[in-house]
């Protein structure tokens, strides 16, 4: 590469080289202050930039700032420095953003009282700044506060309506073979229902198979629908009884809440354990069956458990591979009583029975009401009233300073139906925040002799875990602990007393850590006496990073004598793909017990299974499937994760296998170029991007980030524009064979500036679809017309094509 030498101040300076003279051109004219290089123009040297093949024209019209061409183009959109997505904007002959309402839409800014298809926001808004950056194709807005549309209020600028079928499945298998016996264990936990017109429908039910006896439970069959305008919901069917202050219960009838109170209400829970070996967990409430899944050895975690009702204790059964089974109680105040939300309830209907117990099913009436009476306080209160059934209860919440709450609630009832008894139950619970690091929270729930729930005062019990629940007196305590680099340390410990004198008591602590990627973690769980025994059990962990994915990990857990060790390896080797293999060694019985395990998400469900297998010719097989289906008017669109209350389906033109990032995880469209967000805020902004990567390289996306608003129970629908286009860079040449000089530039009819001739006659055309006639026009060459041919059909795999080309001046 030769180095020119130019003089500056009296002084040789290198002059940049001729084959990057157009490149650094470009970058003075993007960086270099506007005032000085008007200064400067009259003196301009057009033989100069004749010498380095550059059209003076061109030197002019980049001189002012970096700029746009004039016509649309597809830019990332910004806004007081949050993006706002990708859409195609307008420029003019000067390079001025055009305010039309598409951006102004998307840029969620004031529109302005003018006509016309650009607005004038600059002149309403004169402190506003537009900074465009052609090189990495983005639009920054700089704009005052009061330009900003304010937070949407309005209810009906939500999204609603739409119809569609949905089915969620969550299924799990398990065939566990040792010696000469085997068994099977099977679950599939289902919800099938619609939205239409707003109005959910949904039904929810557990079907086990446990070897050759099939057991079927019934969980709720409801139909709900949001009234926003009175921000009130409407439940109606197998539901479950809302009351702030009360027991819930499962009731056939209706009832009608807050819109606030059914957002603020959940009743998931979260149970921790240890299990020994590959095992089944089962869930009850109540008796009834309301969670099963499967679970590998060591600690597990059944995050979101639906409950029946937030004051009935949790019985949680686990059955080890090797036919052993293990019970625990987990008491209603270490689940967490949660606050009430603010509004009312009010319901009517018959309760319901689904468990094993036998009885009337009476009639039954309710009302809640809660309220903030001060910024810290808030009260509730609710009454209940069946046939020969009346609760009444009073709640106080309560943040007597900073991160503290105090809740206490306190209950009377009077069952008259059996028992004719009369009792009082009180429970107080409070949490506090420390500092950064300690947080503690305890709960105490109470009751005399002769208080009942609703379901205890109706249905005689008749099973051992039912006669269990009747408690006197619980206590829990949990306090946890958080350092930058030693980690998290969490202990709770809960004791149950039962009027005839029994108690019991679990504990439960973990402890986990990272340092430089390593992951340290410990558990340990045991039972301090009670009906119920259970073995104490230890766990722990180390994991090791082998690579940016892949982890190599050894474990040591003991857990009623008997002492295990592994160590095992996973990998994510994408996001749709991983798998992992471990050995364990018994150290009571010296066998060694290997496990491969798999688990995908090819794009549509959610897989995973695993093979298990000792020395002692024992092996199990496990797997699972979990998804939803939505049939809408489109077609069938499956979905790897379940479907909410509020969803939407999303097409990408006609597009197949286009990568899209939701609320719930990655989705990707189907063969119809259609698919499914699973979940949104209801009455919130829920973002959804397409990742344009996966986009074929022919395809031009206008917005790739939508932000969904969508009422409770809407079905959305989304359709991102997707433009073909044709990218081709051709090698021209003139009439006499010769390639065009370097820097020529390449204009439109109009005199529109397309692009520039590159070295050997290159010319990169960004779209030659529908393009119309090019001329190329260089210092000292007369203008000639741009000729070229592609085949009919483009190739999608490539980003550009290649071709000759040939500039006639006729």
């Amino acid at each position: 590469m030769k180095t020119v030498l130019s003089y500056r101040d009296g002084k040789a300076v290198p002059e940049i080289p001729a084959r990057i003279a157009l490149p650094a051109l470009l970058l003075a004219c993007a960086l270099l202050p506007g005032r000085g290089w008007a200064a400067e123009r009259p003196g301009f040297d057009a033989t100069t930039l004749h010498q380095r093949g550059i059209d003076p024209q061109l030197a002019s019209l980049l001189l002012d700032a970096p700029r746009f061409t004039a016509g649309r183009h597809a830019v990332s959109l910004q806004v007081n420095g949050q993006r706002r997505g990708r859409l195609e904007v307008g420029f003019d002959q000067q390079g001025t953003l055009c305010f039309d309402r598409a951006l102004l839409d998307a840029a969620n800014l004031l529109v302005p009282s003018d006509d016309g298809p650009c607005h004038a926001f600059l002149a309403q808004y004169p402190q506003s700044v537009v900074e465009p950056d052609p090189a990495s194709l983005t639009v920054s807005l700089v704009v005052p506060t009061e330009a900003l549309r304010p937070l949407q209020q309005d209810i009906s600028g939500y999204e609603t309506g739409g119809v569609a079928g949905l089915l969620n499945y969550d299924l799990t298998g398990f065939y566990n073979r040792f010696g000469d016996g085997d068994s099977r264990f099977g679950s599939a936990n289902t919800e099938v229902g619609f939205n239409a017109g707003d109005w959910i429908v949904r039904s929810r039910q557990v079907q086990t198979w446990q070897d050759s006896l099939s057991r079927s439970t019934h969980l709720e069959a409801y139909a709900q629908r949001t009234f926003a305008s009175h921000q009130a919901v409407l439940q109606a069917g197998q539901i479950n009884l809302y009351n702030p202050v009360l027991s819930g219960a499962q009731i056939t009838g209706v009832q009608v809440l807050t819109e606030q109170a059914l957002q603020e209400q959940g009743q998931g829970a979260t149970i921790n354990g240890i299990a020994n070996s590959p095992a089944q967990v089962e869930v009850r409430q109540n008796g009834a069956l309301i969670h099963s899944t499967v679970v590998p050895a060591g600690p597990f975690s059944l995050t979101d458990v639906r409950r029946l009702n937030s004051r009935s204790d949790v019985d949680v059964t686990v059955r080890e591979s090797s036919g052993d089974e293990r019970q625990f109680t987990v008491p209603a105040a270490m689940l967490g009583l949660g606050l009430p939300a603010p509004g009312y309830s009010v319901a009517a209907g018959r309760v319901r029975n689904i468990g094993d117990t036998q009885g009337e099913d009476p009639w039954v009436a309710s009302a809640g009401w809660t309220g903030a009476v001060h910024p810290q306080l808030s009260l509730g209160s609710g009454v209940l009233a069946s046939s020969e059934y009346r609760a009444a209860g009073l709640s106080l919440g309560w943040l007597p300073w900073l991160d503290s709450q105090v809740q206490l609630s306190s209950q009377v009832a009077d069952a008259q139906a059996r028992d004719k008894a009369r009792g009082l139950q009180t429970d107080l619970s409070w949490s506090q925040r420390l500092n950064d690091q300690w947080s503690f929270s305890v709960a105490n729930s109470w009751r005399t002799p002769g208080y009942r729930e609703l379901e205890e005062a109706t249905y005689e019990p008749e099973t051992t875990q039912q006669r269990r629940s009747r408690y006197r007196d619980q206590q829990s305590a949990t306090l946890g602990w958080s350092h930058p680099w030693l980690g998290a340390f969490s202990a709770g410990v809960s004791r149950s007393s039962s009027f005839d004198g029994d108690s019991s008591s679990r504990g439960l602590v973990s402890w986990g850590s990272g340092v430089r990627g390593v992951s340290l973690s410990a558990s340990a769980e045991w039972q301090m006496g009670g009906r119920q025994q259970q073995d104490n059990a230890a766990y722990l962990n180390i994991s090791l990073p082998l690579g940016e994915n892949r982890r190599v990990r050894s474990w040591v857990r003991n857990s009623g004598g008997e002492h295990r060790t592994g160590l095992g390896l996973n990998e994510q080797i994408d996001d749709q793909l991983s798998y992992r293999v471990s050995a364990e060694h018994d150290s009571r019985d010296q066998q060694v017990e290997t496990t491969l395990g798999l688990s995908a998400l090819p794009r549509y469900s959610q897989l995973d299974f695993s093979y298990s297998r000792s020395d002692a010719e024992r092996s199990s097989y496990q797997g699972s499937a979990r998804g939803g289906v939505v049939v809408h008017g489109g077609g069938v669109t499956l979905s790897p994760y379940p479907v909410r209350d509020t969803f939407a389906l999303l097409a990408v033109g006609d597009m197949q296998g286009i990568k899209l990032s939701t609320p719930s995880g990655p989705v990707w469209t189907d063969w119809q170029g259609q698919a499914v967000v699973p979940q949104l805020s209801a009455y919130g902004r829920s973002p959804v991007e397409v990742q344009t990567r996966s986009l074929p390289r022919n395809a031009d996306i206008n917005n790739g980030l939508a932000m969904i608003a969508a009422g409770r129970g809407a079905v959305d629908r989304v359709d991102f524009g997707v433009t073909l286009t044709r990218r081709a860079l051709l090698y021209v040449r003139n009439e006499q064979g010769t390639p065009l000089p370097r820097g020529a530039s390449v204009t439109t009819a109009s005199g529109e500036f397309v692009t520039l001739v590159q070295d050997g006659g290159q010319v990169f055309l960004p779209n030659v679809l529908e393009q119309p006639q090019l001329w190329v026009s260089a210092p000292g060459m007369a203008r000639c017309a741009l000729w070229f041919e592609l085949p009919e059909k483009s190739d999608p795999r490539v980003y550009f094509e290649t071709a000759p080309a040939r500039c006639d001046q006729s």
